[in-house]
């Protein structure tokens, strides 16, 4: 009983440290067992480190490591139980490792659990043996030792983690402080129950009271400048209590030194059990950007009302200019028809070039007016581009004649469809393009050409191409050359005239078709304008299809699926293993390449092998070729497979890149199962008539 007395009277002694206690506990150890050593270990990784030990030369010291086979314990903690050898050269005899190395006769050991878990050993050994067998006595104080230890270890492993945890939120409470103070953030905190507030030094200078001052609830709503603010306030605060949604909020206040300021204040109210304990906040002072934005509000506005009375200004200007153009012009057409002489005639007809020229220019501001003020209108009707082209040509083909100009035209991609769009709009643009290439060209020739591909059902990617041997157009001048009144250098446009808007009513009429308008030239080398637009089709039964399409794809079938070839070009391998996993789930086999590169040589191979891939998904942005060179690439290769962009840039501008780059299609990471399903089937849905379902 005295044993239990002082395993007690140690380890409930708080002036005794972890390490004083061990050692008492291994000295009861040793004088209850008769065993002159005594060793608490820990075992980790086949390693057997002393945490503390008791021998008779004190030549064990703590943190000395040796490898756990060569010690007894190895069979202690295989055992996972008591051991207990007190003739060893009996019992496991002289050829233990240990026997060689330590030469000890007697060993008694248990092993040692801290929550559930083998921690190390406790073991008794001596280097004579022990002439009696251990006894059930024996074993009952070495688990009760144990136990004991264990216990010990385990709340020293507490104590130090708590500490540890105490040290680490001090430390993240001292830099958060840095932090708010650097931010120029204030902190505070309302206790529900008793209605207390508290604020940080920083708030309180933020609203120059003194620091040392206290603040009430009341206090601090009387800071906010207008009362109605000030009741919204004080009821948010209320609701948020009793929902749990945090707030933010904006108002004026006014200090205790009588300054006007705007701060921004963010609540977030801690529950429990559905209870609001306490809201606890953060709030900044505004001031600057609040003035800022008040500023550029007003500069807004102002520019907005100027670029309003401008437009109308052009606009009034325009249609007063028209009315006595148009007189002028049906008067001179009147006086051609009387009998006049060579030189009167002639008179007239530079007369009526002159209006046409100056007509043209009213036009060229009226439109761009009307772009400006957000007033282009634009009609919906079926157009044959090809007939609207041959309807502009003779008059450009006589120009072109007198200056000796060959002039090709090329419009059989488009003479089989018809096309929902504004006549007069793609007028404008034909004869702005064709005008510019018989005024800047002297020699050589010019061409019309056009391009049209399907995208999607009843929509088209529609090209005109106009390309000249006249000039050209410096580098500096293609930067600006679509934007108003800035389209041509000071010296050409006093030689050939012009308002300098037609190419930038071209650009806009473009926009609004979903297209753009590039352009390729150099000095002395022509030019060549390439517009796209995506035009609808107007032939029959495209309301019907376009009606189909626009409800939910029809699915494929199985068989459609599992024949398609689709390659995802990602460079990213989480992003590759979930759409190979989402596409898997749809029944579709894929193919990966980690770049635009690698995913070209993966195309040309394929294209070579005449196995091509039905669809492609390409990622935008990737290493060595990004997804819009590999596309450009590709559809060099005369490729014609379906591309839908694959990205996570999703900001204006980033779709429009990528069918320039000619691609077909655009989705926006993240993206669903659901999403990707019914672009495979849109995409695909050709396929579909080839094959039938099995199931």
């Amino acid at each position: 009983m005295s044993v239990i007395k002082d395993l007690h009277k140690i380890t409930t002694d708080g002036g005794l440290s972890f390490s004083e206690k061990v050692a008492r506990l291994l000295e009861i150890g040793t004088e209850v067992l008769g065993l002159e050593t005594g060793i608490v270990s820990y075992v980790h990784n086949g390693t057997y480190t002393v945490v503390q030990a008791i021998s008779p030369l004190n030549e064990i010291v703590s943190g000395a490591e040796f490898p756990l086979s060569d010690t007894y314990c190895a069979d202690t903690v295989n055992a996972n139980g008591i051991v207990a050898y007190n003739d060893i050269d009996a019992m496991p005899g002289n050829s233990h490792p240990c026997y060689a190395l330590y030469t000890l006769k007697s060993y008694l050991a248990t092993p040692i659990h801290v929550n559930a878990a083998l921690y190390g050993t406790l073991n008794f050994s001596s280097t004579t043996s022990k002439s009696d067998s251990f006894t059930a006595l024996d074993y009952d104080y070495l688990l009760l030792l144990a136990d004991w230890i264990g216990a010990e270890v385990a709340r020293e492993q507490a104590l130090s983690e708590i500490i540890s945890q105490k040290n680490a939120l001090e430390e993240q409470n001292a830099l958060l402080n840095q932090i708010t103070e650097l931010a120029g953030v204030g902190t505070w905190e309302l206790d529900v129950e008793t209605g207390a507030l508290k604020w940080s030094a920083s708030l309180k200078r933020m609203l120059q009271m003194n620091e040392k001052q206290d603040i009430t609830p009341s206090h601090a709503l009387n800071f906010i400048a207008n009362k109605k603010v000030r009741n919204v306030y004080e009821s948010k605060m209320e609701e948020i209590a009793i929902n749990g949604n945090d707030w933010a909020y904006e108002f004026e206040v006014i200090t205790d030194g009588g300054e006007k300021r705007w701060l921004e204040s963010r609540a977030h109210p801690i529950m429990k059990n559905g209870t609001c304990l306490k809201i606890i906040g953060a709030t900044r002072d505004i001031t600057e950007r609040f003035n800022t934005t008040q500023s550029l509000k007003q500069k807004t506005a102002i520019a907005e009302q100027a670029l309003k009375a401008r437009s109308e200004f052009l606009a009034n200007m325009s249609h007063e200019i028209r009315t006595p153009i148009h007189g002028v012009q049906g008067m001179l057409e009147t006086l051609c028809s009387t009998s006049l002489n060579e030189k009167q005639k002639e008179y007239t007809h530079v007369a009526m070039r002159s209006a046409e020229s100056l007509l043209n220019i009213v036009n060229d501001i009226l439109d761009f007016s009307k772009i400006d003020s957000g007033h282009m209108t634009y009609d919906v009707e079926p157009v044959n581009l090809k007939e609207l082209i041959e309807q502009q040509i003779p008059m450009f083909r006589r120009l072109a004649d007198k200056k000796g100009i060959e002039f090709i035209t090329e419009t059989a991609a488009v003479s089989d469809t018809l096309f929902l769009a504004d006549s007069l709009r793609l007028s404008q643009i034909l004869m702005n393009l064709m005008n510019n290439a018989v005024k800047f060209t002297d020699k050589g020739s010019i061409k019309i050409s056009t391009r049209c591909t399907k995208y999607g059902a009843g929509r088209f990617r529609v090209k005109l191409i106009v390309t000249d041997t006249g000039i050209g157009i410096s580098d500096e001048q293609q930067k600006v050359i679509f934007s108003p009144f800035l389209q041509a250098e000071e010296s050409t446009q006093r030689r050939f005239g012009g308002t300098g808007l037609g190419l930038a009513i071209v650009n806009n009429i473009v926009e609004h078709y979903d297209g753009n308008v590039e352009v390729s030239s150099a000095i002395g080398e022509g030019a060549r304008f390439i517009v796209t637009m995506t035009l609808d089709c107007a032939n029959a039964g495209v309301l019907k299809e376009k009606a189909i399409a626009a409800n939910k794809v029809t699915p494929l079938c199985k068989r459609v699926l599992s024949e398609s070839r689709v390659l995802v070009v990602e460079d990213n391998e989480i992003n590759q293993i979930v759409i190979k996993e989402q596409l898997k789930e749809i029944g579709v086999s894929v193919e990966l390449a980690n770049n635009g590169a690698l995913g070209l040589a993966k195309v040309t191979s394929a294209i070579a092998r005449k196995k091509p891939y039905d669809l492609i998904f390409m990622d935008c942005h990737m290493p060595v070729m990004d997804g819009l060179a590999a596309t450009k690439e590709i559809r060099a290769l005369g490729e014609t497979v379906p591309i839908i962009a694959l990205t996570a840039n999703a900001l204006s501008g980033e779709k429009e890149k990528c069918l320039r780059a000619g691609m077909n299609d655009f989705i926006s990471k993240p993206v669903g199962v659901s999403r990707l399903g019914d672009c495979i089937n849109f995409h695909l849905s050709y396929k579909q008539e080839k094959f039938k379902d099995p199931a």
